[in-house]
């Protein structure tokens, strides 16, 4: 037998588990096991023939649910259009209201996704805002200990100089000139 033949038989396998891997219900585990790898190289082989990849969190999140509102939203607005081009100049009483009760309850809908996007925008910003001043007040206190550092280095490097010139008077005024808080004092 030639291998000609195993080739699209293989191929066949993989496009079944293309539509069991891209179906988020499934489980890898039995997918992989089908076509004789484990899940690892299941996934490596799924990214290298770009099927849509699983467990992408931006798609679980308050912004998707949005976005799939809105599709969906866009979708019944076109079906309404199209009814309503379809009826044309022969709308009844009951077409009108029962048209017009739908196109209200989809306003009202847009109306609730468009509040849970802001809301979902503001919860973001202040996320953004609360991880920005926990940022700034660590590098307030790292520029604290930054300074508590060069104060000790400072007099440590006095007392060196005192000490190598034994202790004179002379040695005392040349180690005040080299602190780093006269300079700072200047």
């Amino acid at each position: 037998m030639s291998n000609e033949g195993d080739e699209p038989a293989g191929e066949l396998l993989w496009q079944q588990a293309r539509e069991n891997y891209e179906d988020p219900a499934k489980d890898l585990k039995p997918i992989a096991e089908s076509l004789g790898v484990n899940r690892s190289k299941l996934i490596i082989e799924a990214r290298k023939r770009g099927w849509k990849l699983r467990g992408n969190r931006k798609n679980s999140g308050t912004h998707a649910t949005i976005q799939r509102f809105k599709d969906l939203l866009q979708k019944r607005l076109g079906q309404l259009e199209n009814q309503i081009g379809e009826i044309g100049e022969e709308v009844s009483a009951a077409t009108s209201e029962r048209d017009i009760r739908a196109m209200n309850t989809l306003v009202r809908t847009l109306e609730k996704v468009l509040e849970l996007e802001r809301k979902d925008r503001a919860h973001r910003a202040r996320k953004f805002k609360e991880r920005r001043k926990f940022d700034d007040a660590d590098r307030d206190e790292l520029a604290r200990r930054i300074r508590g550092l060069r104060k000790e280095q400072g007099r440590n490097i006095t007392e060196q100089v005192s000490a190598d010139l034994g202790g004179t008077g002379a040695a005392a005024g040349l180690a005040e000139l080299g602190t780093p808080q006269s300079a700072d004092s200047a």
